[in-house]
């Protein structure tokens, strides 16, 4: 039905397009990343996946809707899991220097010739052994969450970084993870931009402070001075990560409410989903989310 239905079935059931979902399971099947079992083919097992981390359904649940044992679903996740790990190592990757700026946000780069990607942090639930939650109690908000690093340009992400305890600052996080040399870190070769919660120094370039910053800011009064309009314009570019972001989140639910998994499994479950992100912005795959947020 998937296959040969309407577009609308694969969008309640998986929240991305028919064609993304055949294109997808072309490129795992064309990178012999994923076979056909006797019994399950490569479109069933990425359908379990997507499924689950779409709706964030246990193995009980998925197991009525494709008539096949907890133990069958949970060793076709996990196999599609561990094929996801080599995808995003594909598919997250930093930007040549030659992608033209979004022709919505063009008229900005004046100021921003060199502007390389937008850099942010997000907060992604997490389950976590209650010996462990103090450090992962996200800002006061009193459920656990890992912190997320993520840098993006054009709702494309070009580096992400999973795992860090929900209580840990933006700033110190990517002061950890910078100098770290496997976690292969983009090194701007001008700047990122990066909102207050960083520190403004060679490579990543924030906003000025004590003077309007937010876009909420700006429609209640135009930008007068001169540090105003830096940081209107700034706003407008950075922007753009926190638009991918909401993209993530709406497509997949399973990042505001995650599954039992161990903590390694979680994170590679995140990783997954920002894979699968890309491969639709990149692929230019109409999608209803990265159009109502463009």
């Amino acid at each position: 039905e998937l296959l040969r239905g309407s577009d609308r079935q694969c969008i309640e059931l998986m929240r991305i397009s028919r064609e993304a979902y055949v294109r997808l399971c072309m490129h795992f099947r064309h990178k012999l990343w994923l076979h056909d079992s006797r019994h399950v083919s490569v479109e069933e097992k990425m359908t379990m996946f997507l499924t689950i981390i779409r709706h964030n359904e246990c193995y009980v649940v998925i197991k009525r809707r494709f008539q096949y044992s907890s133990q069958t679903i949970h060793k076709y996740f996990h196999e599609v899991l561990a094929a996801m790990m080599t995808f995003a190592r594909e598919i997250v990757t930093p930007r040549t220097m030659e992608e033209p700026p979004p022709p919505d946000t063009a008229r900005h780069y004046g100021m921003f010739r060199i502007l390389v990607g937008a850099l942010d942090g997000t907060l992604v639930y997490a389950i976590i052994p209650a010996s462990e939650q103090t450090v992962y109690r996200g800002r006061g908000k009193g459920k656990c969450y890992q912190n997320v690093l993520g840098i993006c340009f054009n709702m494309i992400f070009i580096f992400v970084y999973t795992g860090w305890e929900g209580i840990a600052h933006d700033s110190r996080v990517l002061t950890e993870v910078m100098p770290e040399s496997s976690n292969n870190f983009p090194f701007p070769p001008k700047y990122y931009l990066c909102d207050a919660a960083y520190t403004n120094t060679r490579g990543f370039m924030t906003p000025n402070r004590n003077v309007m910053y937010w876009l909420g800011d700006f429609r209640r009064g135009c930008a007068m001075t001169k540090e105003e309009k830096f940081n209107h314009a700034h706003a407008k570019l950075k922007n753009v990560i926190e638009r991918a972001y909401s993209v993530l989140k709406a497509r997949f639910s399973i990042l505001d409410k995650m599954a039992h998994y161990p903590f390694n499994v979680q994170r590679n479950v995140v990783i997954a989903c920002f894979a699968v992100n890309n491969f639709i912005r990149k692929e230019k795959i109409n999608d209803e989310l990265f159009a109502q947020y463009e």
